[in-house]
Parts: structure tokens; sequence; C-alpha cells
């Protein structure tokens, strides 16, 4: 696709495939790097000879008014006791973990992309979900590529070979990444590889698959220590080296809550599963080397290994979630029909209740006409002195007496009909209210 001439026939299709790039590295799914001022650019190189079969690696931070003589220092160096050649560059874009500020600048990360001719790949990068990809270039000597998993990782960088007698290969790589996925890149960086290998186009490819299934590897393993508490807490599992601890009765909803979130990694997994070998796949399929054909190999093969260990963690927490999903909703049951017997009993004593109602009503009616007799003739409405004396039942009334029922009458009506008139109103707004109409 890039080291051979084409027809005239087919340049059309390569300037709509760059076109295409650039149009999608428009539309950013992530937040491109974008930072006012920094005063420092983290870099690293890799220098190869032929005659040895380790490679060294130098790592270090430079100042943004050394950017330009880094870039025009020699491709040659010796070290040790013998010459060495620059076979890759690397540029970190991103938070730096030394001194915890993001770099480089935007004018200098413009600079270095400028001057690499990796504007366009590194738009597209960051315009990408996941993947890997080659840009179409009209140059028979240098490609570009690019790699993205968002939003831990976006590089893009191009491979440059020379065409006199020495086939020297330079690489130029810009890579977005942070926290653990730079500490992995430079810890993969700092083995010992081939020099044959570091040369190839896709080395950055290979160390892109070698740090995802890295990262599949620690997530896997960090979910099954979560699993294997959560059945040790559910009971439910059939390993006899696992004992349950404690009942799981009071945090149920936690551990449900943690199967939940496992679950969801392992969604992402599986994601990161699809990418590796998509980036497996890119590599053989664009590889000059048997080294790194063999090294792809042993990944794909460790790859397959992943899925189905995913595959098997993944329907262990399945059935944990089922398990705590029927261990809350028997919890939900008991908590029902204690709620159901709490009800049975307030029932009882609200039948007990009533019953001692009644009596007590029935015991006021007992007391009532007398009562209402006793006060009724303790009231000064009666002339009890012009009584004494006189022979049978002759009780004359006092003028209060007629007093009491002007006032006591009306008042009582007053009182029933105010009653009458508010049960009224509430049965107007009631049907006001259901039938839509504001009250």
């Amino acid at each position: 696709m890039f080291d051979k001439d084409y027809p005239a026939s087919i340049a059309p299709a390569m300037d709509d495939g760059l076109d295409l790039h650039r149009h999608f590295g428009t539309r950013k799914v992530w937040e491109k790097y974008n930072v006012a001022k920094s005063p420092t650019i983290s870099i690293s190189e890799i220098w190869v000879d032929n005659e040895s079969p380790a490679s060294v690696v130098e790592s270090r931070t430079i100042s943004s008014y050394d950017l330009d003589n880094w870039l025009q220092e020699t491709s040659t160096k010796f070290i040790l006791t013998e010459d060495h050649t620059r076979a890759l560059r690397i540029v970190w874009v991103g938070l730096d973990p030394s001194n915890h500020r993001p770099s480089p600048a935007t004018r200098d990360l413009e600079h270095l992309l400028s001057t690499w001719d990796l504007q366009d790949g590194y738009d597209y990068a960051l315009s990408c979900f996941a993947g890997v990809s080659a840009l179409p270039s009209e140059s028979k000597t240098t490609r570009t590529f690019t790699a993205t998993y968002h939003p831990k990782l976006a590089l893009a960088w191009s491979h440059t070979t020379t065409q006199d007698t020495t086939n020297e290969t330079q690489t130029n790589i810009v890579v977005f990444a942070e926290g653990e996925e730079r500490a992995e890149l430079l810890a993969a960086l700092n083995s010992k590889w081939n020099p044959s290998l570091i040369r190839d186009a896709m080395f950055p490819a290979f160390l892109c698959t070698l740090m995802l299934s890295q990262e599949l590897d620690t997530t896997l393993e960090d979910i099954k220590t979560v699993v294997r508490n959560v059945e040790a807490r559910t009971g439910h599992h059939r390993f006899t080296t696992r004992r349950q601890t404690r009942p799981a009765a009071g945090e149920l909803g936690s551990l449900s809550a943690e199967m939940s979130g496992c679950a969801a990694k392992l969604a992402n997994g599986t994601r990161k599963l699809k990418v590796v070998e998509a980036i497996n796949n890119f590599i053989l399929s664009n590889d000059s080397t048997s080294v790194i054909s063999n090294h792809i190999t042993l990944l794909t093969h460790r790859s397959e290994m992943q899925a189905v260990d995913t595959s098997y963690v993944q329907q262990r927490v399945q059935v944990q979630i089922a398990a705590l999903f029927h261990l809350i909703a028997q919890q939900d049951n008991a908590i029902a029909f204690e709620t159901a017997n709490a009800t049975r009993s307030i029932a009882k004593d609200s039948l007990q209740d009533s019953s001692s109602m009644k009596m007590l009503a029935l015991v006021t009616m007992f007391f009532l006409p007398g009562s209402f007799v006793a006060s009724l003739f303790s009231a000064p409405l009666f002339d009890w002195e012009g009584a004494v004396g006189k022979s049978g039942i002759s009780l004359g009334t006092r003028p209060q007496f007629a007093l009491f029922w002007v006032v006591a009458v009306p008042l009582t009506v007053g009182t029933f009909g105010l009653y009458v008139m508010w049960i009224v109103l509430q049965k107007k707004r009631l049907r006001r209210r259901l039938n839509g109409v504001p009250v």
C-alpha cells in the first residue's frame, strides 16, 4: 500500500482516503490535549546497534527552548564501546508524573506534529474511539499510522526507511498517555527488545497491544478477588476450599453494586480484547519481519486464553448477581412478612381499643342523663327557695331559665349548621378536583 508505484487510476482513491482521514480528524471523540504554557517536554529515545542484542532506552525531560536542538540532533551516538543508531523517538503528551504538570505546550506540540508530518494522524487518532489504522501516503519512504483506546491512549507515528545502502529506519511517535498507561508503556520500552523488532514499523502498535493485554490481566485478577469475596459472603459456590465467612444479610445492596461494577469492568475487558485482536491482525497484515510475527502469534494465543478466562469470570459474576437478587428478594419477603405480622397485631390492638371505646360509650350513655340533670339542677335556673314547704312536686323557674334556652338552642343549631356547611364545601372541592376544575 505504501512502498509500491501506483497507477494513475489509483491516485484519486489515495487522495480521497487522505481527505476522509482529515474529515474525521475534525470530529473529536475526546477533548484534544491543550495547555497554554508548559516549560518542559518529556521524551524517550531507543538506540540500537546491529552487533548488540539489546537496545538502550533514554528517557528525559527537555526544555521548550531546546526542542529545535533536540529535533536536529544526529541519529548516531557512541554508547559504551559501540556506535548506536537512534531507531525511535517518542514525545509524551499528557500529565507528566515527575512534576504533575501537563506537557508539552500547545505551540510545541503543534511544532512537533508539523515537523514530523503527524498533524493529520494525531487529529485522526483523537477522532477514533478505539482501533488502529494506516493513513494513505504519497511518500515511498514514510508511512503514518495511528492507534487509539479512548480515553487512555492515543498515538500517531511515522516510520521512515532510508533508500541508501544502510537501509536505516527512524520512527517518530507522539503519544497521549497518562498514569498507569504511561508507566506500562515505559516499562515495555525498557525491556531488552531485539533491534530488528524496534526498527519494525509495527513496533509502536506492538507496544499498544502488549500494554492492553497486560492491563486486561490485571483487571481480571482484581475482579476475581472481588468475586471470591462475594462468593464467600453469599455461599453460592461449590469451591470446597472456600467457606462462608459471615452472612451477607445486611450488605446485600453493596455486594450487588460490586457485582454490577465487575460486570461493567468485564464488558470493558471484552472491548479491550476486541481492540487487541484488531491490532494483532493489523500488525500481521503490515508486518515485514518474522521477529514481530512470532511475538504477535504468542500475544494472539494469550488473547484467546484471556477471552476464555473473561467468559468464565463473567459467568461467575452473573451467578452471584442472580444469587444476590434472590437473597434480596428473600430478605424483602421476610420484611414484608414481619410487616404483615405487625399490621395484624396492630389490627388486633385496634379491635380491642374499639371494644374498649364501645364500653366507654355505654358507660357514658348510662351516666350522661343523670349528669345532665345534675348539671341542670345545679345551675341557678330554678327557684328552690320558693319550693320549700309546698306539697308535691312543684318547682318554679327563674328568668335565667328562659335565657339559657334562648342562648343554648340557637348556638347548638348554629354549630351543627356550620358543620354541615363544611362537609358540603369539602365534597364540592373533591368533585371539582376529580373533574379537573381548578379549586
